[in-house]
């Protein structure tokens, strides 16, 4: 080896070495970036109870009626929501239900069709079914942010009942901005990075959020291939079209009723699959939603038949985000969005409403598989109706002095006249 070729060998490794540590550094500050401050107080509630549940035709039934009702009521007239959650959904109002008492306590479990202790066994073993594998994923995640100077005032029946059922992760935080950088990447760690952020600042009276997320990763079970995928014209309510990539293939099963035709076609392992659903000529969508509810949906689910049919799927990717509030509203939900009405005398003895539900969620469909994330949160704040806030306002003469807080001694006192 001559000393230009030395010269060169060395350069190149000291290139190689700094490239390697460049790389060091980015996962490190990867894995700062997520990273939680927030004081973790899981350690103190685990599962202590036997019970599992059981997903029954009146829990399906149930459930299937509450996810199509969210749906209908989060579809205005001037919109239609592009991805929703109801799962989602459901379990964030699950972990807000455990605290729930008197009147708002009966209008969840009306909306919900069972009553409290049903529904948390229930999406226990709902959510224990949901299998998960290397080719398709499906994992859920519950949290429980507390501010630092109210977690005393929680009661640990509310925290155990949320562990029993939701094995929600409990945090105490000071509700700075370092809480909403932690609540962020606690999202974006449950999300596979699909939902990086729902916070912005955080109100002072907040004094809880329960957060939901939800992540389904997975590929087809039958891969497309390169000739399947072909440039198609995709007509909008306007009437507009649009080329897009459509994904053509044969499936085997068929679902029909009266307003619309679709199909079901598999992920990987089987246990999920995309549903299609196409409004029959003479009819639009706007009046398919309005039909479809969870009665109508298990029936046209349960009527499917195994035949072939040819489709077309178009890839797209959507996004949403969801105030719930009057969906919820609309359902019968009401009372725990009212001050003076709520009724969270579960949770702590001060005075709790519901501020907000809301829902973030996005959706990829690709020839290579499907990847959909939802969060779902709920913000609990401190009731200040019948309370009118002295006013003090030095805008005259006063008095004024610096005191021994120990005693009450005055160590300087003085008078303000004018200026």
């Amino acid at each position: 080896m001559n000393g230009n070729q030395g010269r060169t060998t060395v350069a190149w490794g000291r290139r190689w070495l700094c490239a390697a540590l460049a790389a060091l550094a980015m996962l490190s500050c990867v894995s700062c970036s997520l990273r939680i401050s927030a004081t973790e107080l899981s350690a103190g509630y685990r599962r202590s109870t036997e019970e599992s549940g059981s997903v029954d035709e009146a829990f399906v039934a149930a459930l299937s009626e509450f996810s199509f009702a969210l749906f209908r009521g989060t579809n205005e007239e001037a919109r239609k929501t592009e991805v929703l959650s109801p799962l989602s959904a459901a379990l964030c109002l699950a972990m807000i239900a455990n605290g729930a008492e008197g009147e708002t306590k009966r209008q969840l479990e009306e909306a919900f069709g069972m009553s409290i202790g049903e529904l948390n066994r229930g999406m226990y073993a709902f959510s224990q079914s949901l299998t998960s594998s290397k080719q398709c994923k499906l994992s859920i995640a519950d949290s429980l942010w507390i501010r630092k100077t109210f977690a005393d005032s929680v009661r640990e029946d509310f925290l155990q009942r949320n562990a029993d059922w939701c094995d929600a992760e409990v945090f105490s935080a000071p509700f700075d901005d370092s809480t909403v950088r932690d609540i962020n990447t606690w999202c974006r760690r449950s999300t596979d990075g699909m939902i990086d952020k729902i916070l912005e600042e955080i109100d002072v009276s907040t004094m809880m959020f329960l957060i939901n997320a939800v992540l389904f990763d997975s590929e087809w079970q039958e891969k497309y291939r390169k000739e399947q995928i072909k440039p198609h014209l995709f007509t909008g309510e306007d009437g507009k079209a649009t080329e897009v990539e459509m994904m053509f293939s044969e499936e085997r099963t068929l679902l029909e009723g009266e307003q619309a035709v679709g199909f079901l076609r598999p992920y990987a392992g089987g246990q999920y699959g995309f549903v299609g659903l196409l409004p029959k000529e003479g009819e639009d969508l706007r009046s398919l939603i309005d039909s479809l509810d969870g009665a109508a949906w298990l029936s046209l689910w349960q009527s499917r038949s195994k035949e072939t049919v040819s489709v077309g799927i178009p890839e797209f990717t959507r996004q949403t985000q969801l105030r719930l509030n009057e969906a919820l509203s609309a359902m019968g939900i009401s009372d725990m969005f009212v001050e003076g009405k709520a009724d969270f005398s579960g949770i702590s003895e001060e005075q709790l409403f519901c501020s907000s539900v809301n829902q973030k969620a996005v959706i990829e469909v690709t020839r290579h598989g499907t990847k959909a994330a939802a969060v779902t949160w709920g913000d609990m704040k401190e009731e200040t109706i019948g309370i009118s806030p002295k006013q003090v306002i030095l805008d005259r003469p006063f008095l004024w002095m610096i005191v021994d807080c120990q005693t009450g001694l005055p160590l300087f006192v003085g008078a303000v006249t004018g200026f």
